[in-house]
């Protein structure tokens, strides 16, 4: 069948009819800098869980997400980054969520991720998360024990979680998470749902929080 002028300009028509309705559904999902650039925000559901370790008003308006293993030392870096800024906004308008992701050349990560869940089921998470950061070189079965004693936890109930490997499959579903978001390395930080690319200094990552505001 031989295919006319016309009809080649209405298959034409629409074939840009289709680009144009595909290509406005996928940028209603997406964000929009000031000077029209598209920003990719993530799945919040897949960002914040409801056993997720939260520090800070639960319905504050900029919520900050970490993707953090404790034996990385970018992780540390970040963490005396961020005591600042946790200081200055939690309780205001900022909250802040750490999510496991414990990397595999990190022998330790698993159980100290594992730990601090332990710690957080006994309300001492960012007690905990604090005293790993601190002591990243000192993460065996034995310094992640002393620190629960130091914190006061119940240690019977704190040993049992780790024998068991109590919170082996939360671990994996925060892990299984980062990946389905893209997450490849550690630290990875978003800022209500956006990534965050810049520096971790103090200034620029409270900058990036205002802004979020």
């Amino acid at each position: 069948m031989e295919i006319t002028s016309e009809t080649k300009v209405t298959i034409g028509l629409l074939a840009v009819t289709v680009l144009v309705i595909v290509g406005g559904a996928w940028l209603s999902g997406q964000d929009r800098t000031d000077d029209g650039g598209v920003i990719q925000v993530v799945q919040m559901d897949r960002l914040v869980r409801g056993g997720s370790a939260v520090l800070g008003d639960q319905n504050a308006v900029v919520t900050v997400v970490e993707f953090g293993d404790f034996q990385c030392p970018a992780c540390g870096v970040l963490h005396r980054v961020l005591q600042p800024v946790m200081r200055s906004d939690t309780g205001q308008s900022a909250r802040f969520v750490f999510r496991q992701f414990p990397l595999p050349q990190h022998e330790r990560a698993q159980l100290a991720a594992e730990a601090s869940l332990a710690a957080e089921a006994q309300g001492k998470f960012w007690e905990y998360y604090d005293l790993l950061f601190d002591n990243q070189e000192a993460l065996t079965r034995g310094d992640l024990e002393r620190y629960a004693e130091q914190l006061g936890l119940d240690m019977a109930v704190f040993r049992a979680a780790l024998d068991e490997g109590k919170y082996r499959e939360a671990v994996q579903q925060d892990v299984n998470d980062g990946r389905a978001l893209g997450v490849r390395a550690t630290p990875t930080v978003y800022i209500n749902g956006v990534r965050y690319t810049g520096r971790y200094v103090v200034e620029e990552l409270q900058a990036a929080i205002d802004r979020a505001r």
